[in-house]
């Protein structure tokens, strides 16, 4: 009991000296409550709703070939071709047994430093066999086995591209000598309608080069990127020198398309990629599905017999 008067007492005369100074008791400061973010509600669950998947992580970039296609000897048969549009003469056939045969004119000089003209008719003009040699780059390829000029084809779209020897080919027969090399196509006359189509053809090209390029160099090792890169730049400077040649070249962009087109066919052969011929016939077209439902129309209507439903 005297502890506690004791301690009952200090308390009282605590009071009494805060109530005549005005001193407070120091309390401990009150921190504020952390602010917690409340969770959000789950979404309400629908009737039949299936559980969310996890999305599949995006995968690589894939090549494209787009509008392209391979092209087929059937758009070059029979058609009058010459070289740059303008020189020459190139007439691809085919014979009773289903072979190719080619009729071929070259126009060249006497000699290097000669200006006058002079004129060679490979085979003596009475055609030449031109032998099958696949597709290694996407387009067919053809041989021809000539021991003076040796010539390799590679059929495009209403054109021809020819590769000949390192150096020119020299008829020692004739005191004439040519390079049959270059972009065999129709004259200008003949592109003149189609001038637009050639335009957007080279730009949708040059896309898929440029798609494919990228593809093919991100799949290569460093050690084997370099030649890739060297290779495509290469793919501008020739087209630059072998399209400049080509007869009203700036109006039509008829050889910068067929170059352009050859490389992309070249790139998707390499990524293996499947191209389709521009020979393959169109895709039927699905049929329409009607509302079996909906009223016929008035001219249907008009064409049934009596007593039809």
């Amino acid at each position: 009991m005297a502890a506690l008067t004791a301690a009952a007492g200090g308390a009282q005369a605590q009071n009494i000296f805060e109530l005549l100074f005005g001193i407070k008791p120091s309390r401990p400061p009150q921190q504020p409550p952390a602010y917690q973010r409340p969770e959000p509600a789950p979404p309400p669950e629908m009737p039949f709703d299936e559980p969310r998947r996890p999305s599949a992580p995006a995968g690589p970039a894939l090549p494209r070939v787009g509008s392209v296609k391979a092209p087929s000897e059937d758009s070059v048969l029979g058609r009058d071709l010459k070289q740059n549009g303008s020189n020459g003469s190139l007439r691809i056939e085919r014979t009773s047994r289903g072979d190719l045969r080619v009729r071929m004119t070259l126009v060249g000089r006497r000699s290097a430093q000669s200006v006058e003209t002079c004129t060679i008719p490979l085979a003596g003009g009475d055609g030449a066999p031109l032998v099958a040699q696949g597709r290694p780059e996407g387009a067919p390829r053809y041989q021809l086995q000539d021991p003076t000029c040796p010539l390799q084809f590679d059929i495009l779209d209403e054109a021809v591209l020819i590769k000949g020897p390192s150096d020119i080919c020299v008829f020692q027969s004739v005191s004439c000598q040519a390079d049959p090399s270059g972009m065999w196509g129709p004259e200008p006359a003949q592109l003149m309608p189609k001038v637009r189509d050639y335009e957007a053809m080279r730009a949708s090209a040059d896309r898929i080069v440029r798609d494919n390029y990228k593809v093919l160099a991100s799949r290569a090792r460093p050690e084997n990127a370099r030649p890739i890169i060297a290779e495509q730049a290469a793919f501008s400077s020739d087209r630059e020198m072998m399209c400049r040649s080509y007869a009203r070249e700036g109006t039509t962009s008829f050889c910068n398309a067929k170059f352009t087109e050859a490389r992309a066919l070249s790139l998707a052969t390499r990524l293996g990629i499947g191209v389709s011929t521009a020979s393959a016939e169109p895709r039927p077209r699905r049929r329409q599905q009607t509302d079996p439902y909906a009223l016929p129309s008035t001219d249907e209507l008009m064409q049934r017999q009596p007593g039809e439903d």
